[in-house]
């Protein structure tokens, strides 16, 4: 399980930064923290926000294909058990694909307005662990947490300074039959807009 994460989450990397090089003026990018809450399951990491551009619409409004990938620790997890034969571990990640909106701050790299928002929806993973009590009791309650399913962005950029900074909520349904006892995973982050530009108007 750990190799399919690693996979998609270099995957998502590569489908995102790849139009960086040859059109860098659709490209953007932030970098941040955030926390990530479940059943019995919260955790911590750094995210990373590549995004391609590819449908704008003016200078402060586009469409874009992009992640919110993060990598990081679970902070409330039991890590000398074993769940089904397998030992839980301090690693956590989270692999989201995000079609989004995006309007004022930071929509494009010519947009640089005090406010701006965006939201979207895509599909995304996430692994990681959590403390469960007497797992023998119940087959479908285990200490690993394997996630995927429909997800949801939302939030905001806004200036403060000359430094733009995002704020975003997402929320990851489980869809797949591994840990049916969790409904999803919710997030929340704070990220900084990298190469945002400093003129406010």
């Amino acid at each position: 399980m750990l190799k399919l994460y690693t996979g998609l989450y270099a995957l998502c990397l590569f489908l995102t930064a790849l139009p960086a090089s040859s059109q860098s003026a659709c490209f953007a990018h932030s970098i941040g923290a955030g926390l990530y809450s479940g059943d019995n399951h919260f955790a911590g990491g750094v995210i990373y926000s590549p995004r391609f551009n590819f449908g704008i619409l003016s200078p402060r409004s586009a469409f874009a294909i992009g992640t919110q990938l993060a990598l990081g620790g679970n902070l409330r997890a039991s890590y000398s058990r074993y769940s089904e034969g397998n030992s839980t571990s301090f690693f956590m990640a989270d692999v989201p694909l995000f079609l989004t909106y995006n309007y004022g701050n930071f929509a494009t790299t010519q947009s640089h307005t005090k406010l701006g928002l965006f939201t979207g929806a895509g599909y995304g993973f996430h692994n990681g662990s959590r403390n469960v009590e007497n797992t023998e009791d119940d087959e479908n309650t285990n200490d690993q947490v394997h996630v995927s399913g429909f997800a949801f962005t939302t939030g905001c950029r806004f200036m403060i300074g000359h430094t733009s900074l995002g704020l975003h909520f997402s929320y990851l349904f489980n869809n797949n039959n591994y840990n049916p006892d969790i409904p999803g995973i919710g997030s929340a982050g704070l990220s900084y807009n990298i190469h945002s530009g400093r003129k406010v108007f």
